[in-house]
């Protein structure tokens, strides 16, 4: 039972008789009974009864009828997606968010020029933690994450566009006796509680950690390993310890912290990021519309591909 056969059956259906509904598909009345003879053959049933000059749906013809009534126009919708989506006029974006960032100022511009450019798009979004993003991508959760550049550690599967960096800096509670010094660097924090984002959340990040304490002659006494960067944030913000962070997160904007830049530290890169493999067209086309600058954007907001 092919589409032809179904599409000549439900204009039958509809229009009760042969004459008129040959006219409508602009086929030869013998042709189109022919057609609903085999097809009432194939299934093994009558579909149709005549009334006169009309004719009516069997009571196994009504359901068929209710069934598939709407698959002809079911399959053309599908058919010019598909078409589409090949196209890269229209499909789908999954995005991940890496909690605590700050990416409206530059990204929702560029959501709001794609979805006028594409308005078959539809686009979703979530905040999560380092792991859960990185298992999101790899899964095919995601299409596309912004994350930091240190995540892309050891990963030749990936691709990316950085958008910007920043030193790093130290975040402290302003209870703390030293947040009210001048000119703080990172070796006044030598004999300080730190917490950090746990190795197994974000080895990159952890590692980076590290290294900017050894930069300055100390091993850090991490006292809390957090598997989420809000309950790292909240552990600065309760005075638990000191954290070394990038400086484009909620904490920028806190009265309860205050950060430090640390003026040698490594910049710590925001990044889009997206698995090589991964052929959703839209995917360049979102990368395409961060490489162009807009007013309103930061002067540090100037991309390279890496």
């Amino acid at each position: 039972m092919n589409l032809t056969r179904i599409q000549y059956f439900i204009e039958v259906a509809k229009l009760e008789n042969f004459s008129k509904a040959a006219q409508a598909l602009y086929v030869s009345q013998p042709n189109l009974s022919k057609q609903i003879g085999l097809m009432e053959q194939e299934l093994g049933f009558d579909l149709f009864r005549r009334v006169g000059k009309n004719v009516q749906l069997t009571r196994a013809g009504r359901y068929l009828y209710e069934q598939l009534k709407e698959l002809p126009d079911y399959t053309a919708k599908a058919i010019a997606h598909a078409e589409a989506l090949s196209r890269g006029d229209e499909g789908s974006l999954s995005i991940g968010v890496l909690e605590g960032q700050d990416v409206n100022f530059f990204l929702s511009g560029r959501i709001n020029d794609l979805q006028e450019h594409y308005p078959g798009m539809t686009i979703e979004m979530e905040r999560n933690s380092f792991r859960n993003l990185r298992q999101g991508l790899d899964r095919g959760t995601y299409d596309v994450l912004f994350t930091l550049e240190f995540e892309l550690q050891g990963r030749d599967d990936w691709d990316s566009y950085i958008l910007f960096k920043q030193p790093g800096a130290v975040a402290i509670s302003r209870s703390h006796p030293l947040a009210g010094k001048e000119n703080l660097t990172i070796d006044d924090f030598r004999e300080e509680p730190f917490v950090a984002i746990s190795r197994e959340d974000s080895p990159g990040g952890y590692d980076l950690l590290l290294e900017q304490c050894a930069r300055s002659g100390f091993t850090p006494h991490i006292v809390r390993e957090t598997s989420t960067l809000e309950s790292l944030f909240l552990c600065v913000e309760m005075g638990v310890g000191v954290a070394i962070l990038d400086r484009n997160t909620r904490l920028e904007r806190n009265d309860a912290v205050r950060l430090i830049t640390v003026p040698d530290s490594t910049a710590a890169g925001l990044a889009a990021v997206w698995r090589k493999d991964n052929q959703n067209p839209m995917i360049q086309r979102l990368i395409a519309a961060l490489a162009q600058r807009q007013a309103g954007d930061p002067p540090e907001l100037r991309g390279s591909r890496v």
